[in-house]
């Protein structure tokens, strides 16, 4: 009897180590990552808990705007939604998020109106968290847009690639697990070891590993749902924007490696050293494709899409960072002079 147990105290003291062993390594390469990513330890920013977005920063200060407007005439408003590329994360300087770039060259001159931004990105938002954060805007704040953008496209593939439901998110399994774990096993009913297990480092590098070993199909169910989600929330954004009388459109963000067209060599040659294009990314690359095609072929022919897929062409410079999705800050000048080209097209 004693031998037996102390067989199992051994088994049991070998799997806790193995366990903690484990959820070191996935620390450790869920740190380089993010080294990798995002130039430091911390995936994003530090962010507050709140009731309709989950997490959020704030606003960021947009830099250019008018002085004094209540004062200015034929005042319009804009109100940007997206990720961290449009609150311009991976820059201290206000002065060079894309919103305030788009802010100097609206506001330059002489012109008959002027424009106030305002900069609502938030590190790690898609469509799904940016159409909650518009209800909680459009309810908090007394001052209506004439024009809401959301700046999207590389959230939306990141987070279904990880989770494959079209409810994707940042954070999805960690939330769901607070949420259900006490019901979704006998293990719930411990519920804080429950809920320690599905938001350990261990269950959100199995997300990761899914978005780099497993192929997504460009035919498969759970695409097909999440591009008519996406389609439907995209949709009824546009709606709530007419409501309140303002235009709305959807930026669909450049991506280096779904571009589709050939930059200046000199430009390539330093962009193929980025660690993102070699071979051991590939099926990160292919994921993300399949699903950021599939998206934007679905909308496509919508009024309020505008493809910027292919808008950093012409750089002679690299524009991107070495993630392929972050930008430079002459990469971020380049969106914004883009963007204020298809809004003065679209005579706004």
């Amino acid at each position: 009897m004693k031998k037996i147990l102390r067989l199992i105290l051994g088994l049991v003291k070998w799997a806790v180590i193995t366990l903690l062993v484990v959820e070191v390594l996935a620390f450790l390469i869920l740190t380089l990552v993010n080294i990798f990513i995002y130039g430091g330890i911390w995936e994003g920013s530090k962010v507050n808990y709140d009731a309709y977005t989950l997490f959020r920063e704030g606003l960021r200060p947009t830099r250019n705007n008018p002085s004094n407007p209540a004062e200015s005439k034929n005042l319009r408003t804009i109100w940007m939604f997206g990720g961290s590329t449009m609150r311009s994360g991976c820059t201290n300087d206000d002065a060079k998020t894309i919103a305030s770039f788009l802010a100097g060259i609206l506001n330059r001159g002489e012109k008959p109106q002027s424009f106030m931004i305002y900069n609502f990105g938030e590190n790690s938002f898609n469509s799904l968290l940016e159409t909650k954060y518009l209800q909680k805007t459009l309810i908090e704040r007394p001052i209506r847009p004439n024009l809401i953008t959301f700046y999207d496209g590389s959230n939306e593939c990141v987070y279904f690639s990880q989770t494959l439901t079209p409810y994707a998110h940042h954070g999805y399994q960690k939330v769901q697990a607070l949420i259900e774990s006490h019901r979704r096993s006998l293990l719930g009913l411990f519920k804080p070891l429950a809920a320690a297990v599905y938001a350990s480092f261990t269950w959100e590098i199995i997300g990761k590993m899914q978005q780099t070993v497993i192929p997504i199909s460009a035919d498969s169910p759970e695409l097909r749902d999440f591009v008519d989600m996406t389609e439907q929330r995209y949709d009824y954004v546009n709606q709530q924007a007419g409501f309140y009388g303002a235009k709305f459109l959807l930026f669909w963000q450049p991506i280096l490696w779904v571009e589709t067209c050939e930059a200046a060599p000199a430009v390539r040659k330093i962009e193929n050293d980025y660690a993102i294009n070699k071979a051991r990314f590939m099926a990160v690359r292919e994921n993300f494709q399949v699903v950021y095609l599939a998206l934007a072929q679905r909308l496509r022919d919508k009024p309020y899409f505008v493809d910027f897929q292919n808008i950093l062409c012409s750089r002679t410079e690299p524009a991107y960072k070495h993630d392929g999705v972050h930008l430079e800050d002459y990469g971020r000048m380049m969106v914004a002079k883009e963007m204020s080209r298809v809004l003065q097209e679209k005579g706004f």
